[in-house]
Order: C-alpha cells, then structure tokens, then sequence
C-alpha cells in the first residue's frame, strides 16, 4: 500500500492531485508517514513548512514537485523528482507508475477519464462499476443532458472484454432506427440489395449504448423488450432468429414517470429495466465537485492547447456556485475551456453578464467547500424529516 500526502501552495490544485491519487488507491497519510510527499506550485508553500518537511518525512519517503515551472529544491537526503503542470490524468498516472516500477488497479477509462466527484451519490456509483459490470443484466442510467451518462456507460464497458458500440437517435430518421440497430435482409430497403448487420450484431459480446431510448419508437422499445426476455432478435425481413451475448447499456434523459405519463416509454420495458438503474444528480446537486470538476477540465485542457496553467479566482467560483448550470458538467467543461482559451474576464463578461442577486465571499477554497457540505447537510436532514413526517414532495393529489 503507497501512502501519499499532499502539500499545496496551489489549494485546488492540491485537492485535484490528492483526488486523483485516491482514486488510484494511493492512501492519503501525513507527512510522517507518507512514502510520496507531493509539492504543488512549492514556490507559493511558506519556507516554514517545507522546512519542516527533512524532519518529519521518513527517511525512504521521495518528494515530488509539482509545478508549471522548475524550482530548485534541497532536501538533505531524501530524493526530489519533479512533474510539470498542466497535466492530464494519464500522464501523471504514467509518470508516477514509472518512479515507483507499479502498475495502479485502474481499468483503461479510469486511467485515462477518470471518473470525478465526491459527493456520496457520485462515490456510490463508482463503488458499483465493476459489480454492474461483470452482470449479464442490463443496465439503466437516467439523469438530465450534460451529467455524463456516455461516460459511466464506458466506464462499465472497461471492466469487460469486447468492444463498445454507442447507438445515438437524435441524428436519425424514424424508419432506419430498426434497420440499423438490428440489421437487415437483402432487399428489405430500396437500393440496397446486400443484407447488413446492425449495431446488435457488430457488438458482439460487448457492450451496447443506446443512449436516449425516449427517442425510439414504441416497436423500436417491442423489439428490445423481445431481446431482453429471450436473448435474440429479428434482423428486419429474417425469420430465423440472431441470438447475441450483447449486454445492453440504456439511457434516459427524461424522467421515467414523465414518459410512462406520456406514453412514450414502453410500461414492460421500463420494469425489465428497473432492477439495475443508477441516477445521476444534476450538476446543482453536486456543487460539491464543482471545484474539482473545473480543476480537471482547466488542467486537462491547458494540456491539449499548451497554454501556462491557470487558477480560477474566487469571485468566477462564486459565480459558478451561483449559476444553475441547466447544461449540467457538459456546460461546465464548454465554459472552462473557454476560459483556458480566452482567459477569466472574457468568460465574465460574456457567460456571467448578470451579477448574482445573491453575493457570497468566501475568503478561501475550504471555507467555500465547507459551506458547501454544511448546505447539503441541511438539504439532507430536512428531506429525511419530510420522510419521517410521510411527506411525499413528488406525489400528485
């Protein structure tokens, strides 16, 4: 077990690092335990503190640097390495795999697009990843635009073998949605005289996402429920049945009460569907990564641009914590990369016009993060005292 602490001049930064870390299953620790002492942006850490780092460290702990520029730093006897900011996901992970000679426990998407968050739902979800994946079942994730169902889906698919095979409607005329995810026979479609699979078949024994099935029409929704209950499927214009290991990842952008009301989402369906669902909370439910969340877009797209990394200020945080973010993470990440293109003030001018009605001031990163938790805390004990009461907030009369 690696045992790791984190000392920052930079404090979003350093949350960012200490997140990625744990997520590779490194142990966070103190100074007087860790085997890897990370220093981010060094420069900007109190000579008092990094004084104290010879006396405290053990004797075999290795310092690690992590700055946008090189500093020269002694530490007696104990080694420094150091690691150049911005950086992506798989770089660090890459480096630090190549100074300690190991490979961490992280599957493909893990080490590449990890899968941020530290709100108890989002630790939930990832905690479940490799159970849902090794399931024959299907699987159901709903939740609005923006909040990344694409990537838990591929998530789930990287602790399997095959390959993963995403089906979108929303760019798709209503009568080759069949042809296409089922495939067809010879003849069946004007003009196309050989018979061609469909997303079913090119699958295999991987993963299927369908994102969206609201879209898709009601025999569309027959089709799938055939396959899900006997594990074939008709390609369009065959009466001899294709039976296929595929498992079946689906998605909802809708709430299913909405499209059960409406008659939009097939009843059967949706009950064969209901025994493995995961939803995914709205960016405004999470505020609590939203620091951490920008942090990785910021590095990871000043990475792609080569651009000199960048903090974000407390009054555009502010804004962020104000904002309603109806796009949800996907509008985050647009706006953040806008900012690593264009700079901070261009995003204020244009994004945030309108100043908040409401005007927080926060006088640093943890007071901001601690008000946090205190409000979902709050949200928390009123909903589990509406329950205690039989309060039923989403009930009709």
């Amino acid at each position: 077990m690696i045992s790791f602490c984190v000392l920052a001049g930079d404090e979003l930064a350093g949350r960012y690092l200490n997140h990625l870390l744990s997520l590779a299953k490194l142990t966070p620790t103190l100074v007087d335990r860790a085997k890897l002492i990370f220093l981010v942006e060094p420069q900007k850490i109190s000579p008092e503190e990094l004084a104290r780092i010879p006396e405290e460290a053990p004797p075999r702990a290795r310092i690690i640097a992590v700055s946008h520029k090189r500093k020269t730093l002694s530490f007696g006897h104990l080694k420094i390495s150091y690691f150049k900011r911005p950086f992506t996901p798989e770089r660090l992970y890459s480096f630090l795999e190549e100074e300690l000679n190991c490979r961490f426990p992280l599957s493909p998407e893990e080490y590449r697009h990890p899968f941020i968050g530290e709100d108890e739902k989002i630790i939930k979800i990832r905690e479940a990843i490799p159970v849902l994946a090794r399931l024959p079942e299907p699987i159901l994730l709903f939740g609005p635009k923006g909040v990344g169902k694409e990537l838990l889906a591929r998530h789930i698919h990287a602790y399997r073998q095959g390959r993963f095979v995403k089906f979108a409607t929303s760019a798709l005329p209503e009568e080759m949605i069949d042809p296409l995810l089922f495939g067809f026979g010879p003849g069946v479609i004007k003009k196309v005289k050989k018979a061609k699979e469909g997303a079913f078949a090119k699958v295999e024994d991987g993963v299927l996402y369908l994102e969206n099935i609201e879209n898709l029409p009601l025999s569309t929704q027959q089709r799938l429920l055939l396959f899900l209950e006997n594990g074939y499927f008709y390609p369009l214009g065959s009466k001899e049945p294709v039976y296929s290991k595929a498992k079946l990842i689906l998605s909802l952008s809708t709430p299913p009460e909405q499209l059960l009301k409406e008659g939009r989402l097939l009843p059967e369906l949706f009950f064969k569907l209901a025994e493995f669902t995961l939803h995914l909370p709205p960016l405004r439910e999470r505020l609590i990564d939203l620091p951490l969340l920008a942090q990785h877009f910021l590095e990871s797209y000043a990475w792609v641009y080569r651009r000199e990394i960048v903090s974000i200020s407390l009054k555009l945080f502010e804004r962020f914590l104000l904002y309603p973010w109806p796009k949800n993470v996907a509008e985050l990440e647009e706006v953040v990369k806008d900012i690593v293109i264009w700079g901070e003030e261009k995003v204020l001018k244009e994004k945030f016009t309108r100043a908040p009605s409401i005007k927080l001031k926060f006088r640093n990163l943890e007071e901001m993060l601690t008000r946090l938790l205190e409000e979902r805390e709050l949200r928390e004990q009123i909903e589990s005292s509406h329950k205690d009461r039989g309060v039923n907030r989403t009930g009709s009369r």
